[in-house]
């Protein structure tokens, strides 16, 4: 019999809960996404607006997404986005990520680009924050993903996560070059 592992939101819930403050980073360092430039990703991060274009970011883990605070015309900064999706074996929960101003977060940065969010709470408290920084290559744009979650976040889910940005990350090439060109 499968083991039954808690979704997604409880186990950083639970992490949270019991790391008194400390956190763990992962960083996750993605080969060269070739044909996606830093302007594309940045398109996308706005543009990914309905859940026919997030489930094609990660097909079969990426499962619904809406607008709670839809962004600015000017900014993203405090767009709040509802999503759900599967991390590895562990079921999926809605997950709200408010997008940060990208100079308040808690990450030294390399790259010339960064963007990231907070995940919240039900009770909105910043529970994980993630930061994307990229920059362009000859052939597209290298990238590094930051996590920073609870001290007490599990080793699997840790490894699961590591291997499903990994995995989104590596469909960007199938389908974002042509939708911005179709969308711009």
């Amino acid at each position: 019999m499968k083991e039954k592992l808690p979704k997604v939101l409880d186990v950083l819930m639970k992490a949270f809960e019991e790391s008194n403050g400390e956190t763990v980073d992962l960083v996750v360092d993605h080969e060269e996404l070739r044909g996606v430039t830093p302007q594309m990703f940045q398109w996308w991060g706005v543009n990914v607006n309905d859940s026919s274009r997030y489930q094609m970011w990660c097909p079969g883990d990426h499962l619904s997404f809406e607008w709670e605070v839809p962004p600015s015309k000017s900014s993203g900064i405090a767009s709040i986005r509802r999503i759900a999706e599967n991390i590895g074996e562990f079921p999926a929960s809605v997950l709200r990520l408010r997008r940060e101003d990208p100079h308040s977060l808690p990450f030294s940065t390399t790259y010339k680009h960064f963007r990231g969010s907070s995940i919240l709470s039900p009770d909105d408290k910043p529970i994980a924050c993630l930061c994307h920084e990229f920059e362009e290559t000859p052939n597209g744009m290298k990238m590094r993903s930051t996590f920073r979650f609870p001290a007490k976040t599990p080793q699997r889910f840790l490894d699961a996560m590591r291997d499903h940005c990994k995995r989104e990350m590596g469909h960007l090439p199938e389908f974002l070059p042509e939708l911005y060109r179709q969308n711009t």
